[in-house]
């Protein structure tokens, strides 16, 4: 798996990696992707991709997932609530518009994409959430080190979850 920042010429690709994610979630009972507004939308990954935040994971020549790797603070992440965050950083990490395609199901392709993420990225605290109903991620984040922390308000309540990576590391790109 090769993994990169997204270019604006795949666009179109990485928005049928999220038309298969948001399929899933529907068939799994979840509300997350499934407003009126389509959520996530194009303009929502061109201005990823522009804040040099969109990243791709790519297997034989085809974009199966995809994320936005954003720096600094989530405002809805000041409001968790039936919990707390286990620390309080000022900056941290927080991984957004995770998608993978339904076609690779099974295949670890999400945990092996936000790991590699994770260990490419500078920082030590991270931080997702998720819908209630989102199982697949719920258990990718769970298997990645995360613990649940708590409830913040997103498109009504999403279950928040933080990592605290115990070295600051960088992935190497030597081979």
């Amino acid at each position: 798996m090769d993994i990169r920042l997204a270019f604006p010429n795949e666009v179109a690709s990485i928005m049928q990696v999220i038309e298969s994610a948001r399929k899933s979630l529907a068939i799994a009972g979840s509300s997350q992707w499934q407003g009126e507004d389509g959520y996530p939308r194009e303009e929502d990954i061109f201005e990823d991709i522009l804040k040099a935040q969109g990243y791709i994971a790519i297997v034989e020549g085809h974009i199966v997932a995809y994320a936005a790797v954003i720096s600094g603070t989530e405002p809805a992440y000041e409001q968790i609530y039936e919990g707390d965050w286990k620390h309080h950083h000022h900056r941290y990490i927080t991984f957004h518009r995770i998608a993978v395609d339904s076609s690779f199901t099974g295949q670890k392709i999400g945990q092996t994409f936000l790991q590699a993420l994770i260990e490419g990225t500078e920082g030590q605290d991270f931080r997702c959430d998720t819908h209630e109903k989102n199982k697949a991620m719920q258990h990718i984040l769970e298997k990645l080190g995360y613990v649940y922390c708590g409830k913040v308000p997103i498109d009504g309540e999403r279950l928040a979850y933080q990592k605290i990576k115990k070295e600051l590391k960088k992935l190497s790109t030597e081979r």
